[in-house]
């Protein structure tokens, strides 16, 4: 199996003449290369917990019907499906929430949850009421969220933690779909703690200079030199926050109703949770 677009290096000698024989493609073209999609759900890591929910290929199960030179009949096959609302509810119910809540700290079983998720079509909405009686049963609180529109930056997933499980799963050469699954669910679990740590204090420094642009993206990620900070014992838990972004966000938000308050910066942790 190979990804769409990927790219290969060949070796040359000093005269620039290739030294190797270019890999050869056996796909008529790439929509004959299989694509797997994959429900991965993350937390920030806290105290014991390394913050990782699970991962989930969106696939079916099919047994095969006739026989061809590649597999007999009648043996089971993993095929992929495409991302569905209904597909994503039946996940959510079935797989994401009670992961969760075996997962959680109990300790801490009485905040309140959000499920976040992109605003892609397939995607549950906000009020999904089978969702949320789910998210909501045994003394849990989850809600659905969606990801604010034109605002890819707030996805913790796609900041960081999903190159770094890229980088693990490319060492690899899966040839079926089985083993392309076990190799990105291998990857999942070994990728450090430390590494989702680092995405959500990027996804809280976005959050920080979003509020600074009123709502805007018009920003660039800032650098926070997180292994170094590391490295010297420095690394914060969250950021500071300036009042006064804050409270122009809000009034951004709120418009008149809101009355600001009379905390100085060592009081104000909008990140605490």
């Amino acid at each position: 199996m190979k990804k769409v677009g990927k790219h290969v290096y060949i070796l040359t000698g000093k005269d620039d003449v290739p030294s190797e024989e270019p890999p050869v493609q056996f796909v008529q073209n790439k929509r004959h290369i299989k694509k797997v999609m994959f429900l991965c759900a993350v937390a920030r890591p806290r105290g014991d917990w390394d913050g990782k929910v699970g991962i989930w290929p969106v696939v079916k199960n099919y047994r095969t019907q006739r026989w061809s030179r590649n597999r007999p009949a009648g043996i089971d096959e993993v095929h992929p499906v495409t991302m569905a609302r209904e597909i994503d509810r039946d996940m959510l119910i079935n797989d994401v929430i009670p992961a969760i809540k075996e997962k959680w700290p109990q300790a801490q079983k009485g905040i309140s949850i959000r499920l976040q998720q992109d605003n892609a079509k397939p995607h549950v909405l906000e009020n999904d009421a089978a969702v949320i009686a789910a998210g909501c049963s045994n003394g849990w609180t989850m809600y659905p969220l969606n990801q604010p529109a034109q605002s890819p930056d707030l996805n913790c997933l796609d900041s960081s933690f999903f190159s770094s499980i890229q980088s693990l799963q490319s060492q690899t050469r899966p040839r079926t779909t089985e083993d392309l699954i076990e190799e990105v669910v291998y990857a999942f679990h070994e990728t450090s703690a430390d590494t989702l740590n680092k995405t959500f204090l990027t996804l809280q420094s976005v959050m920080l200079e979003i509020m600074k642009c009123g709502g805007s993206n018009t920003y660039k990620i800032p650098h926070l030199h997180k292994d170094k900070l590391r490295n010297a014992g420095k690394l914060p838990i969250t950021l500071p926050c300036d009042v006064q972004a804050y409270w122009s966000a809000r009034a951004a938000i709120m418009g008149p109703f809101l009355v600001p308050s009379n905390q100085d910066a060592s009081d104000l942790d909008v990140f605490l949770y």
